[in-house]
């Protein structure tokens, strides 16, 4: 197929996740295509997209890096005069403007339904599946992300190595420009969670006999550190530093996209949330922990469950053993829960530090694997373009 357009609709429910993953797609694929192919992104509000992203403003209609980003309701009122794109992805599932469908079932070829990530095994049985729409010209298929070959792979977007790659070569102006208050000696990590108890982590920290700092992201985890911060009597400084013996805590704010990449590229361990910044914390060849969107009747262990078996199936492949079931039993331990509250849960993270040299290890080889083997970017364009 000859691509002349694409657009691309999210619906943004109640966090960052659905248009930071949508936002990054949409790059990329501009990258790819330059000027070639005209993109527009259709999102249901842009509040939390103005919040991620420096240039965006608070308007239903923009150019942005020569990608168009409108919403809905500009459409809504456009569409008699709007042409659908001749290549259009629905983005996890979202209700695409009816109006819009029923003139794009006309003109339009391709429509992809791009789902969440998953790990779990149906999902290559569903990628590129076709869903029926009984329209004559326009096609719908499943595109299903996920951890294998076989499946849609994980945005793999070149943007993002090329930072990974100047943060690993340029790492004392990125501490300056981020936390300005260490140096290269300390034990970085970052916390970007939801509601949790944090006291176990602070704990091992205190007793590993390193200078350690912590950088924390978002509400619910400043709020969950906060809890800690009032107990053990940390004190404050002007630089808005929190110190209690061997343990600095900064609060950071609210960064875009770019920066919070360089932010977990600059750090030795991540803390994550969600799917987007689970997959760039996967890629920077860190260890990580990932604390997964919580769902009723535990439905959200069936994920994790899913990742941890892919995971460990890699590494093993890999030949690599050492540290990996620690690593995983703290991923599965972290998640198994049936509420957000700051109550303890299961988690212990002694072996983690303990094996943190191995499970970099394992870490760095499973970041090589997504990168070759799981590609979303190359795999979207390949099925596109032989359509």
């Amino acid at each position: 197929m000859i691509i002349k357009s694409l657009d691309i609709f999210c619906e943004i429910i109640d966090n960052f996740g659905d248009i930071g993953v949508v936002y990054r797609l949409a790059k990329e694929l501009k990258t790819f295509y330059n000027d070639n192919v005209k993109i527009r992104v259709i999102l249901n509000r842009v509040n939390e997209f103005v919040n991620m992203n420096k240039k965006a403003k608070d308007t239903d209609y923009q150019e942005i890096d020569g990608i168009i980003y409108m919403t809905n309701e500009y459409l809504a009122k456009n569409i008699c005069t709007f042409s659908p794109a001749n290549v259009i992805i629905e983005a996890f599932g979202c209700n695409i403007l009816e109006t819009y469908l029923e003139k794009a079932k006309l003109e339009s070829s391709l429509l992809i339904n791009l789902e969440y990530l998953s790990g779990e095994d149906w999902i290559e049985g569903i990628h590129l599946m076709e869903s029926p729409l009984g329209a004559e010209k326009l096609k719908k298929f499943f595109f299903m992300p996920g951890f294998t070959e076989k499946s849609g792979g994980v945005i793999v977007d070149k943007l993002f190595l090329n930072r990974k790659k100047s943060v690993l070569e340029n790492k004392k102006f990125y501490l300056e420009k981020y936390i300005p208050e260490i140096d290269e000696s300390y034990f970085l990590g970052t916390i970007f969670s939801y509601e949790k108890n944090f006291l176990p982590l602070i704990d091992v920290l205190l007793e590993n006999g390193k200078q350690n700092c912590l950088l924390i992201l978002g509400e619910k985890s400043q709020m969950s550190i906060n809890k800690i911060i009032e107990n053990l009597n940390f004190t404050y400084s002007d630089e808005g530093i929190y110190k209690y013996k061997n343990i600095l805590i900064k609060f950071m704010p609210f960064l875009e996209q770019e920066e919070y990449e360089e932010l977990i590229n600059l750090a030795d361990y991540n803390f994550v949330r969600g799917e987007d910044s689970f997959v760039r914390a996967l890629l920077t060849g860190k260890p990580f922990v990932w604390h997964i969107y919580l769902q009723d009747e535990m439905a959200h262990m069936d994920k994790i469950d899913g990742f941890i078996k892919r995971y460990d199936e890699t590494l093993k492949s890999l030949e690599l053993n050492k540290g990996l079931d620690i690593h995983t039993k703290l991923l599965r331990d972290y998640n198994l829960r049936d509420s957000n509250s700051l109550e303890l849960g299961n988690e212990k993270f002694d072996d983690f530090f303990k094996e943190f040299e191995n499970i970099s290890k394992l870490s760095q080889s499973y970041s090589e694997y997504i990168e070759l083997k799981c590609n979303l970017i190359d795999k979207l364009n390949e099925f596109i373009l032989k359509y």
